[in-house]
């Protein structure tokens, strides 16, 4: 009959299929370069002999951490010499200013003359000069000495020290270089016709030669403006975050 059911058919589970809907994220390949986002090379500010170094590389370091030491004898004894004549500016300084005082008070009773009381003016801020330049200089010894001792920028890791105990450093001389490995920075390149599928925050998927099993992300934080005019491409700044420090 036209109006009779289809018979039934039986289907094993096997041959079940179930259809889902899915994001499929696709976009250009790039290469680059992995690195801290953040790094510091630390100088020498002061010229003398490592007496200490207080880590080694691959050592966590905290942010203020004493990480070396310079020898501090010549700038102590500076030191000790700016504030030997900040003392003795200061009491000629005061001597001056109570003779300025009293040679007022003789002259308002019209005991001295305009011109004595100028003197006496004029050697009292001279004093006080003295005095001020005793005083810068004093500081600029005392941070002297506070430049003896080398501190970690941050927090972070060092990652490289050239340099070992009894080294003769110049100022500027390099002591040891500390990364923050909590940010990362992907360097990259991609072609420049591919330019108009990025935009600042594009997430970024990326594997690392050595760890190819396990996927990474980021996300484009800065885009050169400029084509590279060789080989057509366009640079790629991207953020990974690695606070559990995986990379």
């Amino acid at each position: 009959a036209p109006d009779a059911a289809p018979p039934l058919a039986d289907v094993a589970a096997d041959n079940i299929v179930v259809v889902d809907t899915a994001l499929v994220e696709s976009g250009p390949s790039l290469s680059g370069t992995l690195t801290p986002d953040r790094a510091a090379q630390l100088r020498a500010q002061a010229a003398g002999a490592i007496l200490a170094l207080y880590v080694d590389e691959g050592a966590p370091v905290n942010a203020g951490q004493p990480v070396a030491l310079i020898d501090t004898l010549s700038l102590a004894e500076a030191a000790r010499s700016a504030r030997s004549q900040l003392v003795s500016a200061q009491l000629s300084a005061d001597v001056a200013r109570r003779n300025y005082e009293r040679f007022t008070s003789l002259h308002n009773a019209g005991a001295i003359a305009d011109r004595d009381l100028e003197v006496a003016h004029n050697q009292s801020v001279a004093a006080d000069a003295v005095t001020a330049d005793a005083r810068s200089k004093l500081t600029t010894a005392d941070k002297q000495m506070a430049n003896a001792t080398v501190r970690a920028p941050f927090a972070g890791v060092v990652s490289t020290r050239p340099v070992s105990v009894g080294d003769v450093l110049q100022v500027g001389n390099p002591i040891m270089t500390v990364v923050d490995p909590t940010e990362l920075q992907l360097e990259a390149s991609v072609a420049a016709e591919f330019i108009g599928q990025i935009r600042i925050g594009t997430k970024v998927d990326f594997s690392v030669n050595g760890n190819s099993g396990h996927v990474f992300s980021g996300r484009v934080a800065r885009i050169n403006p400029t084509v590279d005019s060789v080989t057509r491409q366009v640079r790629l700044y991207i953020t990974v975050p690695n606070h559990d420090r995986t990379l």
